[in-house]
């Protein structure tokens, strides 16, 4: 089946994703039409990318599976704020993002609500809050089809997303001189690797995992400021969940690992797993019974 488009495209100069909660009485299959509605009009609206993901839990094709998150290492931690639905849109027209957010929520009414918003910008023509170059390598649409999209199988054409809200910590950051940061990082502010970078070095930790250079999963994230906060909205397409489970136990430094010396001074505050269905899986009928979506989600939709 095909993937979601959006799943080709990187976040553009505008970006934003709502995370939302089923109402306590809504039923399951009223769910599928509210995604399928939010799934059909913005996918269609000229200008503007987007990208759908549910809790694995609510797609019968999904595989029964340890959770992801929380996920622990000996001095930091990836938080659950596991939700229902989570949207993510990008656009070159800040206007069109905050249409998109608002239609977002008028179809959700009665069903959704939402609990979680952010809006940020690109991160491949900019720097990300502290200061670095960041997304220096885009990935090709092969590269995503071969490590985002599942090849095969009842979930064939769907994409693991993963979510995490990290806090950065821009006083502590600063307070260290520009070659200490850079050794934190990895690389220069302008995006040259440290020769000399230490194993902690936050590159040389993601390349440990496997997932740099487009390999294990294709980062989608943005930098956001909301509040007062300034932080980095992780997002990552994936056609192995098992893969981020490696991931994250690198940068965490468990099983005796060398943490991320990056974790110092980013803290998440949040995140989910989402699976990300095909095109054809929404306005698909739905042999469901009728009854609240909050009891025994676990038969799927």
């Amino acid at each position: 089946m095909m993937p979601q488009e959006g799943i080709f495209h990187s976040p553009g100069a505008f970006s934003g994703l709502a995370v939302l909660r089923l109402t306590r009485n809504a039923a399951l299959p009223q769910l599928r039409e509210v995604v399928s509605s939010i799934h059909e009009e913005l996918s269609a609206t000229q200008g503007l990318r987007m990208v759908l993901g549910l809790e694995p839990a609510l797609l019968p094709e999904s595989p029964t599976q340890p959770a992801l998150l929380p996920r622990e290492g000996p001095t930091a931690r990836f938080p659950s704020s596991q939700a229902h639905v989570l949207v993510q849109m990008s656009t070159c027209e800040r206007e069109l993002l905050l249409c998109a957010l608002r239609r977002v929520l008028a179809l959700s009414k009665g069903v959704l609500y939402l609990e979680e918003e952010l809006l940020g910008g690109r991160i491949g023509v900019g720097r990300e809050p502290f200061g670095f170059r960041d997304g220096l390598l885009k990935p090709t649409r092969e590269q995503v089809r071969r490590t985002a999209i599942v090849p095969s199988g009842p979930l064939a054409g769907a994409s693991w997303l993963l979510y995490l809200r990290f806090q950065q910590d821009l006083d502590l950051f600063n307070h260290l001189r520009t070659q200490a940061q850079e050794r934190v990082v990895g690389r220069t502010r302008e995006g040259e690797l440290v020769v000399d970078a230490p194993a902690e070095a936050h590159i040389l930790r993601a390349r440990a995992s496997g997932a740099g250079e487009n390999q294990l999963l294709i980062r989608r994230g943005f930098p956001f400021r909301h509040g007062g906060e300034e932080g980095l909205a992780f997002l990552a397409a994936s056609a192995d969940p098992d893969g981020y489970r490696r991931a994250l136990d690198a940068l965490l430094g468990a099983d005796g690992q060398t943490p991320d010396a990056m974790l110092r001074y980013a803290t998440a505050v949040g995140g989910g797993l989402y699976l990300a269905p095909p095109r054809g899986w929404f306005h698909c009928p739905a042999q469901q019974e009728r009854r609240p979506a909050h009891e025994g989600i676990g038969p799927g939709l």
